[in-house]
């Protein structure tokens, strides 16, 4: 047997013994982790300011915008108002008055009952001196003066103790409900993050009726990368494979990255293709991806080519 034969077959037995490795090629955009928000106001108005700048970093609880609310402003100021005047009680000349009230009431009842008295005494000489409408009609009167000489000393004793604990209670709550509504007027950040675009400045107004959100932000401090497997090569993709990525337009391998999770619902194609009436044909599974390092640094919304190695 000579050399050459020997070598063929050694390169035949060294081909079938290694084994073939084919690639899982894929496209991606890097995406923050817990994705971007769009911030709306919660009232309608107009924007009064607008207090963050694009590309700044902001902590949650960072106040980002105000919009005008003189509706909200003026039911807070009524509610407040009220609760001063039920706390203040009534005026001295408003207990002075129900007193006089009262003490005319008794007057006219005490005339009343005098009244009623001598229709009796008159009654009881002369049977005949008045009918017995006249005297029923004394008696109702007095009556009446007395319920309403009970009613008016109830006002005054009530003017007088000042408001009822439930009266400022409730008072309270109308201006805790007033205030609640009247600091919607305040947009605050949700979350850390930074600001990727401001869509109204100062001056622009904001609706509920329709989206009119202020600005967007991410925390771009934790990124992944959504590929899109397509359909004919989902079988050969599983979650905790690991692979190579390449930023849009670079040279070589930007970095590594793992797949974490296969999201269980095919879709048509979208990071490149965003019309998904295009290729209708052509349905992709979307799995998310965990950057393990990356050279130079990645930002959100670039797009990358992944590829990972099958062994058949």
């Amino acid at each position: 047997m000579n050399r050459t034969l020997i070598f063929l077959i050694l390169a035949a037995l060294h081909t079938h013994a290694a084994e073939p490795v084919r690639k899982l090629v894929c496209v991606g955009r890097v995406e923050p982790v817990d994705g971007e928000i769009e911030v709306c106001a919660q009232i309608a108005g107009t924007l009064s300011a607008v207090h963050v700048k694009e590309g700044q970093w902001v902590k949650a609880g960072t106040l980002l915008a105000e919009v005008d609310a003189p509706r909200e402003q003026a039911a807070l100021d009524l509610a407040l108002a009220k609760l001063v005047r039920v706390k203040a009680g009534h005026g001295k000349e408003e207990i002075a008055a129900a007193q006089a009230a009262r003490d005319a009431i008794a007057e006219e009842l005490l005339f009343a009952d005098l009244e009623h008295d001598r229709a009796i005494e008159l009654r009881q000489k002369e049977a005949r001196a008045l009918s017995d409408d006249i005297l029923d009609q004394r008696k109702q009167q007095a009556a009446i003066l007395r319920k309403r000489l009970l009613a008016a000393a109830m006002q005054h004793k009530a003017l007088e103790r000042g408001p009822l604990p439930e009266e400022i209670t409730l008072a309270e709550a109308e201006v805790a409900s007033a205030r609640a509504v009247h600091e919607l007027r305040q947009v605050k950040a949700a979350a850390d993050g930074h600001i990727l675009l401001l869509h109204r400045h100062a001056g622009d107004a904001v609706s509920l009726n329709f989206p009119t959100p202020i600005l967007r932000m991410a925390d771009t401090a934790k990124l992944r990368v959504r590929i899109e497997i397509n359909e004919q090569d989902v079988q050969n993709a599983n979650e905790g494979m690991e692979g190579l990525f390449t930023i849009h337009g670079a040279a070589k391998p930007n970095g590594r990255l793992r797949i974490v999770t296969l999201l269980p619902a095919f879709a048509p194609r979208r990071l490149f293709e965003p019309d998904s009436t295009a290729r209708m044909d052509t349905r992709t599974l979307n799995a998310l991806c965990e950057i393990i390092g990356a050279t130079p640094s990645v930002y959100a919304g670039q797009r990358v080519l992944a590829e990972f190695e099958m062994k058949e």
